[in-house]
C-alpha cells in the first residue's frame, strides 16, 4: 500500500508541475478540489493492479463502459449523465433527517 501511495504521489507531482508549467493555476481552490478527485481514482487503479481493493473501484465499474474495437484496442465512455443526476439528487435533499 506505501508504494501505491508513493507512486501516486510521484506521479501527480509530476502532473501538476506540468501543469503549472503550462499556465495552469495550480493554487486555485477549484483546481485542487478537481486534483483531489483525480488522486483518488489513480491511486484506485493503482491498488487495483495490486489486487487490493480501493473505494474508487466500485465507482469506476459503475460509470465507466469499456468496450473492446475491432482493432483490439479499448474504447471507454464515462456516464456523466448519472453521475450529475446522482449529484443534483444529493444538492436537492435538503430535508432534514429522522433520527
Amino acid at each position: 500500500m506505501q508504494f501505491a501511495e508513493e507512486l501516486t504521489q510521484s506521479l501527480m507531482v509530476q502532473m501538476i508541475h506540468t501543469m503549472s508549467e503550462n499556465g495552469i493555476d495550480v493554487s486555485a481552490k477549484n483546481f485542487i478540489r478537481d486534483m483531489a478527485m483525480v488522486i483518488s481514482m489513480v491511486n484506485g487503479s493503482i491498488y487495483r493492479d495490486m489486487g487490493i481493493e480501493h473505494i474508487t473501484q466500485k465507482f469506476m465499474e459503475e460509470y465507466v463502459d469499456i468496450h473492446d474495437d475491432e482493432g483490439g484496442s479499448y474504447e471507454t465512455e464515462v456516464d456523466f449523465e448519472t453521475i450529475v443526476e446522482l449529484a443534483r439528487l444529493v444538492e436537492d435533499d435538503d430535508d432534514p433527517e429522522v433520527s
